[in-house]
């Protein structure tokens, strides 16, 4: 028991316990059926490994890098069944903890493995780190791209985020998010030019295409893709039918905050705190008023896949757009989420780049889904300030027993995604 009061054997404990349920989830994914999108995933990779090279064109919304990793990593064993297909996103996954690890050691080493474990327990991503879905490899390439970034490899990071591209081609809103953030403190300097009513320098412009170019030229693989293609969607019918180019909609803004809020409790008050404390409560309620009323007013539930009621998520949603008392909870649990990030610190003024781009990139979705929160929710959990110790052990506790319960009712059949 003594040992296990020392720094170094509770950081072994922990990585100990993380390896755990990691190999929990590999366990429950081991055997079963393909799961939701698995069926076009898996078939479309099984179809590769038989040497079959045709495209599921009408169903396949992914540019299909993901199926053709899979396929140059299992073809070699021989491997054609869904437990191994699973197994490489699981691999997927465990690197994604070691690379929130590393980036959280850069921003804010004394929580750094903490934050790993609740990235890996988090509950809307702990099912997908086991399914062969998309989400965790292209996720894992963004991560290794925004490492890149802080170590001020640009070019390499520029190459990470085509790759995971690839996989998500709506992943280019995080391309201009990595080269905003890497090129911050040079925007804000020429901003402070240009407010002294002068124009930045040579050297300034220099130094900032030294840095944006590689996520311009990213940027532009990415706009050669989609004018080739026809459309963002791979499949064109797809894109015509369910996945257009361009439908905004709000549903996805509105899910994603109250995901937060019942995710992120202790962090959401300590922002209403913080806006009290700094005497900016009205404007704070201003904001969360606005998103309650623009929730109340305009979230629908119209795209197709979000019509089916055979999935919890789709029930809620379904609920919501029927009115009544769960309107009423759903909206108010997103202006509270609305009100608590207005204020909340982060580690930086930069690090709050996160949530312009979060909104923006949910709401560039028409169908509401789970899965696109992954990816901001991941971004807060290394950018944030964190909460008091005991506070974030109880949301990892809390998190364990959903991320476990969720993924066991839907490797059992119970729930489906």
């Amino acid at each position: 028991m003594k040992a296990f009061s020392e720094p170094r054997s509770r950081r072994q404990i922990g990585w100990l316990a993380m390896a755990c349920l990691w190999l929990a989830g590999l366990a429950l994914a081991a055997h079963g059926p393909a799961i939701g999108d698995e069926l076009v995933h898996w078939g479309q990779i099984l179809r590769f490994q038989q040497g079959d090279f045709r495209i599921y064109e009408e169903y396949l919304t992914n540019i299909p890098g993901y199926h053709w990793l899979l396929t140059a990593v299992l073809w070699p064993f021989g491997a054609q069944s869904l437990a191994a297909a699973r197994l490489v996103t699981a691999l997927f996954t465990a690197a994604s903890v070691v690379l929130v690890h590393r980036i959280r050691r850069r921003l804010h080493r004394e929580d750094a493995q903490r934050t790993a474990a609740l990235f890996l327990l988090l509950p809307t991503m702990y099912l997908y780190g086991f399914l062969a879905y998309t989400d965790l490899p292209a996720l894992a390439l963004l991560l290794g791209a925004l490492l890149a970034s802080i170590h001020e490899r640009h070019g390499l990071s520029a190459l990470l985020l085509v790759a995971s591209m690839a996989m998500r081609q709506n992943n280019v809103l995080w391309v201009v998010f990595l080269g905003v953030y890497s090129a911050w403190p040079l925007l804000c300097e020429g901003v402070l030019t240009l407010r002294a009513r002068s124009l930045p320098t040579r050297a300034w412009w220099q130094a900032l295409m030294q840095r944006i170019w590689p996520y311009l030229l990213a940027v532009a693989c990415f706009c050669v893709y989609w004018a080739g293609n026809g459309s963002i969607a791979y499949s064109t019918a797809q894109s015509a039918y369910s996945h257009p180019d361009f439908r905004p909609d709000i549903g996805n803004p509105i899910f994603l905050l109250v995901v937060m809020a019942l995710l992120f409790p202790f962090q959401m008050l300590a922002g209403w705190k913080a806006a009290l404390a700094s005497g900016r409560l009205l404007p704070v309620l201003a904001l969360a008023t606005f998103v309650f009323l623009a929730g109340f007013f305009l979230f629908r539930v119209e795209h197709p896949s979000n019509l089916f009621s055979g999935n919890a998520r789709n029930q809620m949603l379904l609920a919501v757009a029927a009115g009544g008392w769960p309107r009423w909870v759903f909206c108010l649990l997103a202006a509270f989420a609305a009100g608590g990030l207005a204020l909340l610190p982060h580690l930086g003024a930069r690090a709050r780049l996160w949530l312009p781009f979060s909104i923006l990139f949910v709401a560039a979705s028409w169908m509401i889904e789970t899965r696109y929160t992954i990816v901001p929710i991941t971004l807060f959990l290394l950018f944030r300030r964190p909460q008091p110790a005991w506070q974030e052990r109880v949301m990892l506790a809390v998190w364990a027993v959903l991320a476990l319960g969720l993924a066991g009712s839907v490797f059992d059949g119970k729930l489906l995604v």
